[in-house]
């Protein structure tokens, strides 16, 4: 038979689960050599997990909780799964540490004494950032590597380096309580759609003909708008834009230069997640984690959609994909406004890339 069966052990963890048959045999299939890499990850120490965990965790317990990673071009797809393992690991009963990846450089006196940098270098990068940052006070963590086969060993030594520092935050790195919030709303959405009750709709507090914006906002111009709901932030926050539009370079490139005018203006992390990949990602930090984030929700319209069947003998259909995404967008909205969490949505009506443009041009 062409096909086999992997059994794999059920009581891993979706997060843990790199280095076992979920990870590897992917791995497999696109070519790599997979003995090379699992003889890579035994390479690895528990030690050094445990002194790497040990230091994210102190760091966090003082204050320093915003993890800033830079990865090099080649690894930068690593970030994914770091980002979800240390956010769902240790996000939850108010603490947590928030790995921000991608994010613009900076000069070093824009950035707050809430982080740790953390350098994926291989032998021809410079090295003159580190030492600016390090001359500040802040601290700098280099990781060495040589070729793609590394990812064993970082792999295994973050997952022990994620669970010692839940350890010192006093949190369990196994769970996740807070992403079923999010899903019962959006199961609450769909249900009504279903049933062709009309869910309870949002109004918007600011309109133009570009976007409409809900939220507990003041303003008469997009400027003012913006600029007020960002004004809240304090010292120890975070920006987050939440992206529901549809992926692509150009809006990969009109939200790099959005973080970027953010980032410079209220010297604030700033992340960025598409939407619904992030529930499931940095989600439950959003939730369970401190309340130190600003939110800002990025939707638009659902130009291109394929409806979803009830079942395999039908055509019938009550929802698209475009409005399961709306559902779960709307429904991550009201969990976080349930536990308390500063929020607006964004809606673009017209072109996504040109309003974000504007949006930046705004600040």
């Amino acid at each position: 038979s062409p096909f086999h069966v992997f059994r794999n052990n059920p009581d891993i963890g979706g997060r843990y689960s790199a280095l076992s048959f979920f990870g590897i045999v992917p791995a497999a299939i696109i070519g790599m050599d997979v003995e090379k890499l699992l003889n890579n990850a035994k390479t690895a120490t528990d030690e050094t997990g445990i002194m790497l965990g040990a230091a994210l965790g102190t760091f966090a317990c003082q204050g320093r909780n915003k993890l800033t990673v830079h990865l090099t071009p080649r690894w930068k797809v690593f970030g994914d799964w770091l980002e979800q393992l240390i956010a769902e690991s240790t996000g939850k009963a108010g603490k947590g540490i928030l790995p921000v990846l991608d994010e613009p450089v900076g000069d070093v006196d824009l950035y707050n004494k809430d982080r740790v940098f953390v350098f994926f270098q291989d032998e021809n990068d410079d090295f003159s950032r580190i030492k600016n940052l390090n001359a500040t006070g802040h601290p700098v963590i280099t990781v060495g590597f040589k070729d793609d086969y590394d990812l064993g060993s970082q792999m295994y030594t973050w997952e022990i380096a994620t669970v010692v520092a839940a350890y010192f935050l006093g949190v369990n790195p196994f769970d996740q309580p807070d992403v079923e919030a999010t899903k019962i709303h959006t199961r609450k959405m769909i249900e009504a759609r279903q049933k062709k009750k009309s869910a309870e709709e949002q109004r918007p507090g600011f309109s133009n003909a570009d976007t409409s914006i809900y939220g507990d906002i003041t303003g008469n111009t997009l400027t003012d708008v913006l600029n007020t709901f960002l004004k809240q932030s304090r010292a120890g926050d975070y920006i987050c834009l939440q992206n529901y539009l549809s992926p692509s370079a150009e809006i990969d490139g009109a939200v790099a230069r959005l973080r970027a005018a953010i980032f410079k203006k209220y010297k604030l992390p700033v992340t960025h997640g598409y939407g619904p990949r992030y529930l499931h990602s940095t989600g439950q930090l959003h939730k369970g984690g401190a309340n130190r984030g600003l939110f800002m929700q990025l939707t638009g319209e659902n130009i291109v959609d394929v409806a979803i069947p009830e079942d395999l003998n039908t055509d019938r259909s009550f929802l698209s994909f475009g409005a399961l995404k709306d559902a779960q967008a709307q429904g991550d909205w009201r969990a976080l406004k349930e536990k308390g969490r500063r929020i607006i949505r964004i809606h673009c009506q017209k072109d996504a890339a040109i309003f974000l443009k504007k949006l930046t041009a705004s600040l």
